[in-house]
């Protein structure tokens, strides 16, 4: 069990085997999906849009024309049913006027009890016309959902007997109660039963009665056709528009002959004129049902094309199926075994691309491969007269892009609350959050980036150590340290390390931004004054207080993960750092609090308020500093701003020009008002040496440090 589990986390934790493993049962499961009857409905419904978009085709070619029985027929003809002896007026007058073949769409399965001789009239009819297919139907009884019996009910004896071919009326629904399929055949005791328009087929290409076809390889082949089949006895209807696509005349219309009355006054002999204009000649002629009543209107493709809602009469769908086996257009089926490789490959695509371009990125890819994948489907149908489901295919792609959009934010949301618990102690969560929205972490090594460091030190700690307790010294610590890094963390600092009493922050890094530098010179002026509130609170409880230096740097340094990889710290190095560390101890020399390197003041002269206090050499560089004071970030009272920066400054100007009296006179103004002030007590004691001692002639006024 539990190498069980481990093998699992490992899964999980492998995003690429685990997106794989993901995207095959997400094509399993849209295989399974797509026979549900919802899935099976979308798939047919994009089937119809498709008729849609191809549009209403020329059906002139078909030589195909409809003859109806619609309200106009119930008007001239009388209420339904018409005696036999009109329909066999009909096929006469069909017969005289030239049709090619005469296709009967209604049934004759039933003697005339009442009046005999209309069979044998019709029987008559039919003899003499010869070119006549006539009606059957398939039976099917059920008992409880099974099929207990299935039988043919034939044409009534006296047809049969004229040696007329007939052939099945039935068509097939599909689940939701549309007409996309036509059956060719239903089969008994090894006998092939044809339906209606694979009948008028076989009788327009001279087949004898009887001539049986066969199965091949997904074809049913019979007079000289391969009809691709949808499943095992029914082709697609190659649909050529909706209802009415056929030339389509009332059935009254056909018998208002010279020697016909229609009823009231609608009685025009219009046959006569199509007679004369050829309206039937050579024409294959369906005789059936069109109004609403008789209840053999059907819902097709068609059926709300262009906005309109109209169910296409039961004879034109035998029309529209010789229409397909005429002209050979079937439409075919892609391959199963096609079709499952595409829902394989399309749900492992999106894995890839949801894994290589993220989730929002890899969401427009996606959503390119299901366009991409419904427009070969559109393609496929127009112009090679293929239907390729898109139902499966695109579940599948759904749901391969679903669950590994859930895979990886739960992955990246358990890295991130790694990541933050690791990262916690460092840097505030803001910066977290950003270098984790940035997707740049800190990897085993080091990058050269410009960034800028701060050094803290307390002055005089062994000192204090010695005076005071262990409990003392660790509370107090704790107290200035805890106050110290919620500034760095307020201002996107980074915590470096603490060494002892020293602090070590950078700014900038991990997440890079701009103002790293003016970052610094904030945290390090709050520093200040944080501590000036500790030392107030322990002045009022009478306990020791201490103070600080810090020094500030900008510059290019190497930061990463470095160590062994066996233990590694997320820290920065260079000369660059080092020279930040010199400054926090330049302060003891000049009795600052903050000193900043030229680098720094450079990024942040706009804002900050500095003076100069020197150009330094440090230990172990030739190149020499200039430094400065950092005094503040916002506005300094009058008299600090006139002594502490302009009389101060003059006399550093004077310093700058060997002038060692004028020099003089402006540090000792700036003591005379702030006698503690460190550099002007500096500059005062280096203007009495040079009185005394004057530098040499090449003298760069630099100032050696000797000490780290």
């Amino acid at each position: 069990m539990k190498f069980s589990l481990q093998s699992l986390q490992d899964l999980w934790n492998n995003k690429w085997l685990f997106g794989a493993v993901l995207s095959f049962f997400s094509a399993v499961l849209a295989l399974i999906l797509a026979n549900l009857s919802t899935f099976e409905n979308f798939e047919f419904t994009t089937y119809d849009a498709r008729f849609g978009l191809r549009g209403q085709m020329e059906t002139t070619q078909d030589d195909v024309v409809l003859v109806t029985i619609d309200d106009e027929s119930f008007i001239g003809l009388g209420n339904w049913p018409f005696p036999r002896v009109l329909f066999a007026e009909a096929i006469l007058n069909l017969h005289d006027a030239g049709a090619k073949l005469i296709v009967m769409d209604i049934e004759f399965t039933e003697p005339n009890k009442q009046d005999p001789r209309q069979d044998q009239v019709l029987a008559g009819a039919v003899l003499r016309a010869q070119d006549v297919i006539l009606a059957g139907k398939w039976v099917t009884e059920f008992a409880i959902n099974d099929i207990v019996n299935t039988y043919v009910i034939p044409p009534i004896k006296a047809l049969r007997n004229t040696r007329a071919r007939w052939g099945l009326v039935n068509v097939d629904e599909d689940p939701d109660g549309f007409i996309r399929r036509y059956l060719l055949f239903q089969t008994r005791n090894n006998q092939y039963f044809y339906t209606l328009a694979l009948e008028a087929l076989l009788h327009l290409n001279s087949a004898q009665n009887g001539k049986a076809g066969r199965n091949e390889d997904g074809y049913f082949v019979i007079a000289g056709r391969r009809i691709p089949k949808k499943d095992y006895n029914s082709m697609l209807i190659n649909f050529r528009g909706p209802a009415e696509s056929f030339p389509t005349y009332s059935l009254a219309a056909v018998l208002d002959d010279a020697d016909f009355d229609l009823l009231g006054d609608e009685d025009t002999d219009i046959f006569e004129i199509h007679k004369e204009t050829g309206t039937f000649k050579d024409k294959i002629v369906f005789i059936g049902a069109a109004a609403e009543e008789l209840e053999d209107t059907k819902f097709t493709p068609f059926f709300g094309y262009k906005g309109v809602k109209r169910k296409m009469p039961g004879v034109e769908l035998h029309a529209h199926a010789l229409s397909t086996l005429l002209r050979g257009d079937f439409i075919k089926t892609e391959s199963p075994v096609l079709g499952l490789i595409m829902v394989f490959v399309l749900s492992g695509l999106t894995m890839v691309v949801t894994k290589w371009l993220q989730p929002f990125r890899g969401m427009f890819a996606v959503l390119g491969i299901v366009l991409a994948y419904v427009i070969w489907g559109v393609y496929a149908f127009l112009n090679l007269l293929v239907w390729v489901e898109i139902t499966a295919p695109l579940t599948a792609i759904v749901l391969s892009y679903v669950g590994n959009v859930v895979h990886q934010t739960l992955t990246e949301q358990r890295e991130r609350i790694r990541i933050k618990k690791t990262w916690q102690h460092f840097m505030s969560g803001n910066v977290i959050d950003s270098m984790l929205d940035s997707g740049k972490l800190p990897t085993f090594g080091g990058e050269r980036r410009e960034l800028t460091v701060l050094f803290s030190d307390i002055r005089g700690f062994t000192t204090f150590s010695e005076k005071h307790s262990s409990q003392q010294v660790v509370q107090k610590l704790n107290e200035y340290l805890t106050s110290m890094v919620d500034v760095i963390f307020k201002y996107a600092g980074t915590l470096d390390k603490f060494v002892g009493d020293e602090i070590m922050a950078v700014y900038g890094a991990p997440h890079p931004y701009r103002n790293h530098a003016e970052n610094a010179c904030l945290t390090a002026v709050e520093m200040v004054a944080r501590l000036r509130r500790l030392q107030r609170k322990w002045s009022a409880r009478k306990q020791a207080f201490f103070q600080i230096g810090i020094g500030i740097n900008t510059g290019k340094v190497i930061i990463g993960n470095l160590g062994s990889q066996q233990l590694f710290d997320y820290t920065v190095i260079g000369d660059d750092v080092n020279l930040g560390a010199r400054l926090e101890g330049a302060n003891k020399q000049y009795g600052t609090t903050i000193i900043i390197s030229e680098a720094t003041y450079k990024a942040v002269r706009k804002r900050a308020i500095v003076r100069e206090l020197d150009m330094v050499r440090v230990k172990g560089k030739n190149r020499p500093v200039r430094i400065y004071e950092l005094r503040g970030m916002r506005s300094l009272p009058r008299i600090e701003r006139e002594l502490i920066i302009d009389v101060y400054t003059q006399g550093l100007n004077y310093y700058k020009e060997l002038k060692w009296y004028q020099a003089l006179t402006q540090f000792k103004r700036v003591l005379r008002y702030f006698p503690t002030d460190g550099p002007s007590r500096v500059y005062i004691k280096r203007c009495l040496d040079f009185i005394e001692n004057p530098p040499p002639e090449n003298w760069d006024g630099v100032y050696e440090f000797t000490t780290k």
